[in-house]
C-alpha cells in the first residue's frame, strides 16, 4: 500500500512509517491524509499571504467608494481563503484519533474474549497499539492549531491596521 511512498523516503524512514501505519490500523491512513492536507494548507497560506490594500479616503463619487469597498472585501476574502477548511480538519482530527482508539480497544477486548488466558504483555501491547491513533492525531492537531491561530491573528491585525487608517 505504501510502495509509492518508498520512492520519496529514505529506507529507514519508510520502514518506520510502515511499522507505525500497520500498528495503528486503517485510521492512521486517514490521519496521515489529514496531516498532508494541513501541511499543504499551511504552506500555501504562508507562500500566498497578502495584506489588505490600504483603504483610501472617501472618494467624491458614490461609485468610486463602492469600487474601493469591493477591492477591500475581495482582498479580505483572499486572506481568509483556506481557513474554514483548516478549522474543520483541526476539529475532526482528534475525533479520528478517538475512533482509532475505540476500534483498537474493541479488537483488544475481542481478542481477550476469544483467548483462554489474559497475558498481561499481550494486553499491554494491544492497548499501546490502540492508543497510537490518538497520539498521532494529537501530533497533527497541535501544529495545526498553532498555524490556524497564527493566520487568524494576521487577518485580525491586518483588519485593525486597515481600519485605523480610515
Amino acid at each position: 500500500m505504501m510502495d509509492w511512498l518508498a520512492a520519496w523516503l529514505p529506507w529507514s524512514a519508510y520502514r518506520a512509517l510502515d511499522a507505525l501505519m500497520s500498528q495503528g490500523g486503517m485510521i492512521m491512513w486517514v490521519i496521515f491524509l489529514v496531516a498532508a492536507i494541513l501541511l499543504y494548507l499551511t504552506l500555501w497560506r504562508w507562500l500566498t499571504w497578502k495584506t489588505l490594500p490600504a483603504r483610501r479616503g472617501p472618494q467624491p463619487g458614490e461609485r468610486e467608494a463602492l469600487v474601493v469597498k469591493a477591492e477591500y472585501l475581495r482582498a479580505l476574502n483572499r486572506m481568509e481563503t483556506g481557513l474554514p477548511l483548516l478549522k474543520a480538519l483541526i476539529m475532526i482530527t482528534p475525533l479520528l484519533g478517538l475512533t482509532g482508539t475505540v476500534t483498537g480497544m474493541v479488537l483488544v477486548f475481542d481478542g481477550l474474549s476469544l483467548g483462554s488466558s489474559a497475558d498481561p504483555r499481550q494486553l499491554a501491547s494491544g492497548i499501546a497499539r490502540a492508543i497510537l491513533p490518538t497520539f498521532a492525531s494529537m501530533a497533527v492537531v497541535l501544529p495545526g492549531m498553532f498555524f490556524l491561530s497564527l493566520w487568524q491573528r494576521k487577518v485580525r491585525r491586518s483588519l485593525q491596521q486597515n481600519n485605523s487608517q480610515e
